[in-house]
């Protein structure tokens, strides 16, 4: 390890929702555990390295301005085979503060690209008002 510090990861009210949503697409208890096991792994690992080689500096919806220090990211974690394998993963991160906000979790079923630019927009908004 570099010796740096790690980040804070912050859990947004949005993230915390979709990851529930997400883990009712699995049909048993062991799934759904293993899912969640799998996601824990990856959060813990963001913690480290915040900008892994699947990570890639995600567009903000038109309009939005994040407060200085912060970058949006999306991550995409592929953990299964088919389009209910592909998970998105998207996050804000302040490297001075070294903190990251996942905001919102979803699979290729639920959204083909992205959720729509006025919820990212509000989900963000909702961040930065808290």
């Amino acid at each position: 390890m570099t010796g740096s510090t790690p980040f804070l990861i912050e859990k947004s009210t949005n993230f915390e929702r979709s990851l529930k949503k997400l883990v009712k697409t699995y049909k048993s208890q062991s799934q759904q555990q293993e899912f969640i096991q799998i996601i824990s792994q990856y959060l813990d690992e963001l913690i480290i390295h915040p900008y892994p080689p699947q990570a890639r500096v995600e567009p903000l919806p038109s309009g939005l301005k994040l407060p200085d220090e912060w970058q949006f990211y999306k991550l995409v974690l592929t953990i299964a085979k088919g389009a209910s394998g592909q998970i998105r993963l998207m996050y804000l991160v302040d490297e001075k503060q070294r903190v990251i906000k996942p905001l919102w979790i979803y699979n290729h079923q639920q959204f083909e690209k992205r959720p729509p630019a006025q919820d990212i927009k509000d989900v963000i908004q909702e961040i930065f008002e808290e």
